[in-house]
């Protein structure tokens, strides 16, 4: 099996995606050759089609972005892993699997499931796409 260099970590600011990011970084700690980890948060609220007249897509982007991405900081401070963070809009299932295989992860790492009945079946159908989808190793974590 290849060296793992590159662990992409799919974040949604759920419970889950905290313990999936938390696998993660232990994953990657326990290597003889730390991995890096590259956090994608996909905002799928927003068509890139369609952006609003007179509003920053970029910046709306990155706003909601934000929140998410500041526990995911807060989780990492401390530990000794390499990471970097990406901010993308789209098709959360299109945009992991992309940017996966742009950016030559060797595997995959997210949540299933998410708060209530319907938030399940939406993420759920994610990480169920991303597993179909991906060229890599694919770790859900519940």
């Amino acid at each position: 099996m290849a060296m793992l260099k590159r662990i992409l970590v799919a974040v949604d600011g759920s419970d889950h995606a905290h313990k999936a990011l938390e696998q993660a970084l232990i994953l990657a700690e326990n290597m003889k050759h730390p991995a890096s980890l590259l956090i994608v948060h996909v905002n799928p609220a927003i068509s890139i089609n369609e952006p609003a007249l007179g509003v920053d897509l970029e910046a709306r982007i990155a706003e909601e972005g934000q929140h998410i991405i500041e526990p995911v900081t807060n989780q990492l401070s401390g530990r000794d892993v390499a990471y970097e963070t990406l901010l993308i809009a789209g098709d959360p299932v299109n945009e992991i699997c992309r940017v996966a295989r742009e950016r030559d992860c060797g595997m995959i790492v997210m949540g299933t499931g998410g708060k209530g009945m319907l938030a399940e079946m939406i993420v759920g159908s994610v990480s169920h796409g991303v597993l179909k989808h991906a060229e890599c190793p694919v770790l859900t974590v519940k």
